[in-house]
């Protein structure tokens, strides 16, 4: 099985410079700026959805109708955000100053209320029944949000991740990347033509009397163990990178939800044909190893945590689940057993854990793809900020409504990621949506790629800071600070590098300071890449003041001519 990204992604931290360049060093800078602790915001945001008697949204709650809980604790709001207020509600005449009242809460800046929409089209879980009238109702869907402003991406998972468009607000984009999509062949329709060979043999074979019968059953009975036990790495594969994917995403301001087209994951994975064997009259049991299969579903509540610290929501969308199962006619089963109802009810759960443990919504069909939007447009947003940062465990949230005869739907909880985490994850989601602020000034030099291998190439890679944007702290006859780098690459199609960081550590004696801050700050790199267009990820943070930079850049490597 081929990689899911080709791209080598071993950076070698050549060297590090740290001096002032000549020519800055004759300007006489002002002296450093004293610090004595670094000032850490943390503002955690939580959708809440709210609906009356009828399942109707309510939308005219204000913050003091809300009691937003993070462990158990009562945490004060600081950000609120209503769905579309009224012109009224949007501007609330100032109450007098001598009447008491709640705390005001700031409005959200335009970039946190972004909407980000990815569509995720698992192909290894999906049968032409459920998957073509997805494919093609989105066609319309993703036209009318991108409209209303939402910016989309369209990804695909077939043993390997693949990413069709960029983050784009262009309909035809979109439209061109689904058409594409939707004629390419794919590995659910490959493993559904086996899995009906598997039942339809064991259905034949389960007739059959005698000792070549009772042989051939007792292989059947180990093709569907195999069979079993490939779906179980396959599907754990899946969710490595649905994991990764939302953790990329966290960096990207706003709202996000991933629209996930599958029929499930099998978190028995196999159990439909191992239902068959085990039936089947004389076969012998073989012995394979199927613990891994219990694995899935630590790995499925790991997608839910991550994708809660990375404020992504899950909508999924099962047409197969109101249509009926893509199980072939012709197929005899073993009396006794539903293979269909089997398979239904070993994948739906894991559709209802994403979106129930993120505040999502379960779509029974293609028709329902305008709920969604209904839904996202109807989200209070909270931010609180919390007395800890960066602390790397898993908070619980819970939400009360003061007002009686309301429900509320909420992501259960979020990871409070450590701050080298925050950074990769910036680093790749700017692989997603261009690079973010660069308050640092950094910019990234690229050299002459040279030969490396037969199929490789070493591309030089220096980052550059002005000094006197980074924070140093005096300690003594020194004065210290810290930057850390974090590069990522990715190839069309979606193929990327694993993120490597790096952290440089900087004393200067303070004797030397006034002349450092002249000058430049470079950190070197060389990059070991394919020949070929690569775009290429880097974050910079000062350590000292937690002011990050992030610079995107692209980059058509070829060897250097000799």
């Amino acid at each position: 099985m081929k990689p899911a990204c080709v791209l080598a992604g071993s950076f070698a931290f050549t060297s590090v410079l740290l001096g002032a360049s000549p020519a800055s060093a004759q300007r006489a800078p002002s002296a450093p700026k004293p610090v004595t602790e670094a000032v850490r915001v943390n503002v955690v945001n939580v959708e809440v959805f709210v609906t009356g008697p009828h399942g109707r949204p309510v939308l005219d709650l204000k913050p003091e109708e809300f009691e937003l809980r993070e462990d158990g604790k009562v945490v004060p709001l600081t950000n609120f955000l209503a769905p579309a207020p009224s012109p009224a509600e949007a501007a609330p005449p100032p109450a007098p100053a001598s009447t008491p009242g709640p705390a005001r809460t700031q409005q959200p800046s335009d970039e946190a209320r972004q909407r980000t929409l990815v569509v995720f089209v698992d192909d290894l879980n999906l049968t032409q029944r459920s998957r073509k009238p997805v494919l093609d109702k989105l066609r319309g869907f993703l036209a009318e949000r991108t409209a209303e402003g939402y910016r989309v991406v369209i990804l695909s998972y077939n043993r390997s991740l693949q990413q069709h468009t960029p983050l784009t607000s262009d309909p035809k984009v979109l439209a061109a990347a689904l058409d594409k999509l939707e004629h390419a062949a794919y590995e659910g329709l490959m493993t559904r033509a086996q899995r009906d060979k598997l039942l339809r043999d064991m259905g034949r074979a389960a007739q059959e009397s005698g000792r070549t019968a009772d042989l051939e059953r007792t292989g059947l009975s180990t093709q569907a163990q195999f069979f079993a036990l490939e779906q179980e790495q396959l599907n754990r594969d899946l969710l490595g990178v649905l994991i990764k994917l939302v953790d990329s995403l966290a960096g990207v301001p706003g709202r996000k939800a991933v629209l996930y087209v599958s029929d499930g994951v099998p978190l028995e994975p196999g159990a439909d044909v191992l239902g068959e064997a085990a039936a089947l009259p004389n076969a012998e049991p073989t012995e394979v190893d199927l613990t891994g299969a219990a694995t899935l579903r630590l790995r499925l509540l790991d997608v839910v945590h991550h994708a809660n610290a990375s404020r992504i929501a899950f909508y999924t969308i099962n047409s197969g689940a109101s249509s009926g199962r893509d199980v072939s006619a012709d197929i005899a089963t073993v009396p006794g057993t539903d293979t269909d109802a089997t398979d239904f009810f070993n994948r739906d759960p894991s559709l209802t854990a994403l979106t129930v443990g993120t505040g999502g919504l379960k779509l029974p069909n293609a028709e329902a793809l305008p709920a969604m939007a209904a839904d996202l447009d109807t989200a209070y947003s909270l931010g609180y900020s919390p007395d800890h940062f960066g602390d790397g465990r898993y908070h619980r949230l819970s939400v009360t409504l003061k007002r009686a005869g309301l429900s509320a739907r909420y992501r259960e909880g979020y990871l409070d990621k450590r701050p080298e985490e925050r950074q990769k994850d910036a680093t790749s989601a700017a692989l997603f949506a261009g690079g973010n602020s660069n308050p640092l000034a950094a910019t990234v030099k690229l050299g002459i790629p040279e030969k490396q291998g037969r199929s490789k190439l070493l591309l030089p890679l220096t980052v550059v800071v002005p000094a006197r944007n980074l924070v140093l702290l005096e300690n003594g006859t020194m004065h210290e600070g810290q930057v850390s780098v974090t590069i990522a690459a990715a190839r069309a199609g979606g193929r990327r590098s694993e993120l490597t960081r790096k952290t440089f550590p900087i004393r200067v004696p303070s004797q030397h300071v006034v002349a450092f801050l002249g000058g430049n700050v470079s950190f070197a790199f060389s990059l070991l890449l394919e020949p070929g267009e690569a775009t290429i990820s880097v974050s910079v943070r000062d350590d000292v003041s937690q002011v990050e930079s992030v610079v995107v850049t692209t980059v058509g490597a070829e060897p250097a001519k000799s």
